[in-house]
């Protein structure tokens, strides 16, 4: 309880080879000797025509938003100095942009015109003679490779310079392989340096390809793509999950590195037994004959990837975990380049431009590496976890059994077998009880509190379901012990069923059984949500509840005018917008739920003005995001932007207007399915309790899915595997 109201107090003053015999070494002769041509020809390479996508209708208003952004303007300046192919190909991308620019959110909208990065550098004879000689010289030995030693004539490929970026390392390079132009822009790779190791966290050299489609089955690095729509959403354990907070660092306790928009699966081609000649040898200090017999090809296994990054600030720097990062635009020129060619030969050397310099690295820490995805996550997300039926029925045929499938294939392939699963499910918190939060901080006993889900993931309110008296059972009123038996016991099940599919499996790989239980460890893994367990003198009754950062904040005004009401009393009466909750405050004693049915008490007040607030504050964010006056900041940090431009009462105050007034307006739009109605938004709250609880949870119920999942995660002696295995 002390914690609790510390932390309210504070947040009110906030308010204030080829062989292994000897060989020769290549003779060194300039790459620009291999260039001939003027350009390309693309069907030659790729058996048809280079094409260009018929543009949409676009606004010149959307126009001159995208080419207000100066990375945007420096991929059009770039674009004009390209190789006319390649600018095809990025007017593919422009293209796709303009279509899907108002498909895009406010917030992705406001990191592509305030915060992206391009860098881009067209280097050729006539733009930057000097510095096209110059990596022309010193990634020769990559050139030369691609087009003596794999015969590369045409098309794109992608050289990186993965020396450090204080001899001027840390870029990337899209070369025209016919006529040697080269296209730079910085990337990141590791900042544990270079090898060739799992788990080292370290870039290997030599030769790769990226595959548009590829079909080696088993734990490999994959492509994945996506239209300009989802540009900045991450990526895990291969599925886009959602947006990014920012493109740049801000806090590995706010959001760890990310893979970004698009990635490109890197796919090692050197096995030992081919001499591959590199310029990172003398950057090393290394003997060739010692580091030039290199072995690449577990890079599919180490999940490696050319990729966009949430780390825009730090391109230029070795700081990534293994993979190589880019920009999120950069990566849809790259992405552009693969779906044209099918494949992209890449070549990773490290080559020293210049003699050391003194640099100053950007913020970092050693926790702040992207996942190169050790443990497989296997998420079920359904409309109704308690729907037994349905859910038996796609768990336990459509996803255990191949799970056991999977470990058990890839215990056969090892020695010293171990194979670990978690299982753990989460539900939304429910509406019902978000009114008993305050009372459900200092207490562990909840006997007395209906847990109801009203509202369905997209606003469909079920009450009317359960008068018909066809019972809902994700619906209908539980207490907590009923949800609490529920799924340890649905844990214990999956567990148990688990266990047959693997015997059944490793009889299959004739794995010996008999030291099963030695070898597996399914754990029932409880997932706390971490905002409870922040904020919660006792946990022991919410394991499986998680709950959604927008409906967190409603709870977080809760607290701030419970403070008011218990502590500050005098600014009720003195603040206008407040002053309706005078009527309540002595009903404060009183635990919520005591009163008789109907009644209004003072929690139920305190949560309608705790939703106005929330659906105020998030409002208020999106217009400053679209007027393009804010840095991506949410929550609390939005709230304290707020109290230092209009103070506490004015702050609270607009939050109010814009509340009832975002409120009323939902009221009458499509999206409220259950077609209730707020008749004005200057009548007085009281008269209005009901309303404000039923289209404020109706308006959050389509973030409530974010917290309702059953997942799995797997890993055989601590590496991922994927049902493909």
């Amino acid at each position: 309880m002390f914690k609790r109201k510390l932390s309210i107090l504070f947040s009110f003053f906030l308010l204030f080879l080829y062989s292994c015999a000897p060989h020769q070494k290549p003779k060194e002769i300039s790459s620009l000797d291999h260039f001939i041509g003027n350009d390309f020809n693309w069907k030659e390479l790729t058996g048809s025509d280079i094409f260009v996508s018929s543009r949409s209708s676009t606004s010149e208003e959307v126009m001159a938003k995208i080419y207000s952004s100066p990375s945007m303007q420096e991929l059009q300046e770039a674009k004009d100095k390209m190789p006319e192919s390649l600018a095809l190909l990025t007017d593919n991308f422009l293209n796709d942009l303009y279509t899907d620019y108002e498909e895009m959110s406010e917030h992705q909208q406001m990191m592509l015109l305030e915060n992206s990065h391009c860098d881009m550098k067209v280097l050729n004879k006539e733009t930057d003679p000097k510095r096209f000689a110059l990596i022309h010289q010193k990634l020769n030995k990559a050139f030369t490779y691609l087009r003596k030693t794999k015969g590369i004539r045409s098309g794109y490929a992608f050289v990186g310079n993965i020396a450090k970026a204080n001899v001027g390392g840390q870029h990337g390079y899209i070369v025209n392989m016919a006529t040697g132009e080269l296209v730079e822009f910085p990337i990141s790779s590791a900042w544990h340096g270079i090898g060739f190791q799992e788990d080292s966290g370290r870039t290997p050299v030599g030769y790769f390809i990226v595959y548009d489609k590829y079909s080696q089955p088993g734990w490999q690095s994959r492509t994945k793509t996506t239209a300009p729509q989802k540009m900045f959403w991450k990526l895990e354990g291969q599925s886009y999950i959602e947006e990014v907070l920012y493109i740049y660092r801000k806090s590995t306790k706010t959001e760890k590195a990310f893979i970004c928009s698009n990635q490109f699966g890197l796919i090692g081609q050197n096995i030992g037994s081919e001499y591959v000649d590199l310029e990172a040898t003398k950057y090393l200090r290394k003997n060739p004959d010692e580091f030039s017999f290199i072995d690449n090809s577990n890079s599919g296994v180490r999940q490696l990837y050319l990729h966009g990054t949430n780390r825009e600030d730090q391109l230029g720097y070795e700081l990534s975990g293994g993979c190589v990062r880019m920009s999120n635009i950069n990566s849809f020129i790259i992405k552009e380049i693969v779906k044209k060619q099918k494949t992209l030969p890449v070549f990773l050397d490290a080559s020293a431009l210049h003699p050391p310099i003194k640099i100053n690295l950007p913020g970092f820490d050693n926790t702040d590496l992207e996942s190169i995805y050790n443990e497989q996550s296997i998420v079920i997300r359904t409309q109704n976890l308690l729907d037994s039926m349905t859910l038996n029925n796609k768990l336990y045929t459509k996803v255990l059994p191949p799970l056991a499938n999977s470990i058990a294939y890839r215990m056969s392939k090892i020695e010293n077998q171990s194979a670990d699963v978690k299982i753990s499910i989460n539900v939304p918190f429910p509406e019902s009880a978000m009114k008993y939060w305050l009372h459900m901080q200092d207490t562990s006993n909840y006997d007395h509190i209906p847990f109801q889900q009203h509202f369905g993931f997209k606003g469909e309110y079920y009450k009317d379901v359960l008068k018909r008296g066809q019972e809902h059972p994700f619906f209908r009123n539980y207490q907590y012990n009923e949800l609490k038996t529920y799924f340890t016991g649905r844990l214990d099940d999956a567990k148990l069923r688990l266990e047959k599919d693997l015997t059944n499996a490793f009889s299959k790989y004739d794995i010996d059984t008999t030291g099963f239980y030695s070898m597996i460890n399914i754990e029932e893994q409880t997932v706390i949500d971490p905002y409870f367990n922040d904020n919660n003198d006792s946990i022991s009754g919410i394991e499986f509840l998680s709950i959604s950062d927008e409906r967190r904040r409603v709870m977080h005004y809760m607290g701030l005018l419970d403070t008011l009401a218990s502590d500050y009393p005098e600014n009720l009466d003195q603040w206008d917008h407040l002053n309706w909750l005078n009527a309540y405050t002595s009903l404060s004693n009183e635990l919520p739920g005591s009163l008789p049915s109907g009644e209004i008490d003072y929690y139920d007040a305190i949560l309608a003005q705790a939703y106005i607030y929330a659906l105020g504050e998030r409002e208020l964010y999106e217009r400053e995001i679209k007027a393009g006056k804010l840095l991506p900041v949410k929550g609390q940090n939005f709230q304290e932007h707020l109290v230092s431009k209009l103070g506490p009462e004015g702050a609270l105050a607009l939050m109010d207007e814009i509340g009832l007034w975002k409120l009323f307006q939902y009221s009458r739009s499509s999206e409220n399915t259950s077609n209730m109605k707020i008749t004005t938004v200057s009548r007085p709250k009281e008269e209005m309790i009901w309303g404000i609880h039923r289209l404020a949870e109706a308006y959050y119920s389509k973030y409530k899915w974010i917290s309702n999942q059953y997942v799995l995660t797997s890993s055989v002696n601590g590496q991922a595997i994927t049902m493909n295995d």
